[in-house]
C-alpha cells in the first residue's frame, strides 16, 4: 500500500464524531493533553539537538557555536569511545541498539566504532545527500572541496576538542551547557574523567537511553547532573526507574511529554526535557502524524511548551528562541 495513502487520515464530515476523533487522532496537542492548557510564558531552556542542525552539520563545532549565538541555553551531543581510547561527537544510524553505523551518514559500511579517533577523522566524509542533515549538501565540507567562504569543518570531531571549543569561544557563555549522550558503550567512565580534567564539571551533564550508564555516572560524580531517557513507549512507572539510577532529569520524547507525565515527574522532584527526533524524523512526522502543526515550527513548540516541560531539545533553536522572544518582553536572547 502507498505510505502517503495509508497514513493520510479519510475526510469526514467536519462535524461528525469521526472527524472529531481523527482530529484528535493526528493533533499534537491532542497526543500530549494539552488542549486545556493556556500557552503562558515560562522559564523554560532551548537546547540545541546536536547543535543547530538547519544552519551546520550536526554534531561539529560550527553547529554548536551556531546553537550558541542563536541564543540556546545549551546543546545535546553523542558520544561514542573508540578503540584507541578517546570519545568522538558522532550519532550515525542503527538506532539505540546498535548505533554508530555509518552507511546512510558517511556511504561506507561498518560503525564508528571500528575506527581510531585519528582515522575517522582523517578517512570519514559525510554524505551531502543524507536526508538527516537538515542544513542542506551546500553547507557540508569535504577536505577536496573549494570553497573560499567555507573552510573544511565537517570531521568526526573528539569530544575534547568540542568541550574546550565551547569554554573557549567568545560567543558561547561561561553559563552554556553540554548535555552528553552516552551513546555508545563504556562511555560513562571516560565521559566523567574528561569532563574533570577540562574542569568543566558544573557545564556538562549526561543522558542515556541506557539506564545503567546514569547509574554508574552517579557513583562516579554524585554531583552530576543526569537525564534518563524514554523513546516512543513511556512505561508507567518511569518516575521510579529514573529515581532508582539517580537521575534528575525525565528526557521524554517531544510527543510523549503529556500534561499528565510532565506533573508526575515535577511532583517527585525531577526535572523535565522534551527531546526531538532528528531532521528526516520530524519532517515524517509534521506530514503523516500530526496534521495540526509544521516541521517544528512556532504551532509545534508552542503545542510542546503547554506540557509545562523544564526544557525542550530542538533541531531549530533560532526558531524556539524567537518564539520565547515574542511570548516574553525581557531581553532578546539571540545573539545574531
Amino acid at each position: 500500500m502507498d505510505p502517503i495513502i495509508a497514513t493520510t487520515p479519510p475526510r469526514h464530515d467536519i462535524f461528525s464524531k469521526e472527524a472529531y476523533e481523527l482530529k484528535r487522532h493526528y493533533s499534537l496537542a491532542s497526543k500530549l493533553d494539552v488542549t486545556h492548557v493556556p500557552l503562558k510564558h515560562q522559564d523554560i531552556k532551548v537546547i540545541g539537538h546536536r547543535g543547530s542542525p538547519y544552519t551546520a552539520l550536526e554534531n561539529t563545532a560550527r553547529s554548536f557555536i551556531h546553537a550558541a549565538q542563536a541564543g540556546a541555553d545549551g546543546v545535546e551531543l553523542d558520544v561514542f569511545l573508540l578503540k584507541c581510547g578517546n570519545l568522538v561527537v558522532f550519532h550515525g544510524s542503527g538506532g539505540d541498539e546498535n548505533p554508530g553505523l555509518l552507511h546512510s551518514y558517511c556511504g561506507v559500511e561498518g560503525s564508528i566504532l571500528d575506527y581510531t579517533a585519528q582515522d575517522a577523522r582523517r578517512l570519514l566524509t559525510f554524505n551531502k545527500n543524507f536526508e538527516e542533515f537538515g542544513c542542506g549538501p551546500y553547507k557540508i565540507t569535504h577536505p577536496d572541496d573549494n570553497i573560499d567562504h567555507l573552510p573544511h569543518y565537517c570531521y568526526v570531531h573528539t569530544l575534547e576538542e568540542v568541550l574546550t571549543t565551547l569554554r573557549d569561544h567568545p560567543d558561547v557563555s561561561p553559563k552554556f551547557t553540554i548535555k552528553i549522550e552516552l551513546k555508545g558503550p563504556d562511555t560513562s567512565v571516560p565521559a566523567v574523567e574528561l569532563v574533570r580534567k577540562l574542569n568543566m564539571k558544573h557545564r556538562c551533564q549526561y543522558s542515556s537511553f541506557d539506564h545503567s550508564r546514569i547509574a554508574e555516572v552517579r557513583m562516579l560524580d554524585a554531583s552530576a547532573i543526569t537525564g534518563a531517557l524514554f523513546a516512543s513507549h513511556v512505561p508507567k512507572d518511569f518516575v521510579d526507574r529514573c529515581l532508582a539510577v539517580g537521575a534528575n532529569e525525565v528526557h521524554f520524547k517531544y510527543d510523549t511529554c503529556s500534561y499528565d507525565r510532565v506533573q508526575m515527574a515535577h511532583q517527585a522532584g525531577l526535572d523535565t526535557m522534551a527531546w526531538f527526533r532528528g531532521p528526516k524524523g520530524m519532517d515524517e512526522d509534521s506530514k503523516f502524524k500530526y496534521f495540526d502543526v509544521g516541521n517544528e515550527d512556532e504551532a509545534m513548540y508552542k503545542s510542546v511548551l503547554r506540557s509545562g516541560v523544564s526544557s525542550m531539545c530542538v533541531n531549530r533553536p533560532n526558531i524556539m528562541v524567537a518564539a520565547l522572544e515574542r511570548m516574553s518582553s525581557n531581553v532578546p536572547r539571540s545573539r545574531l
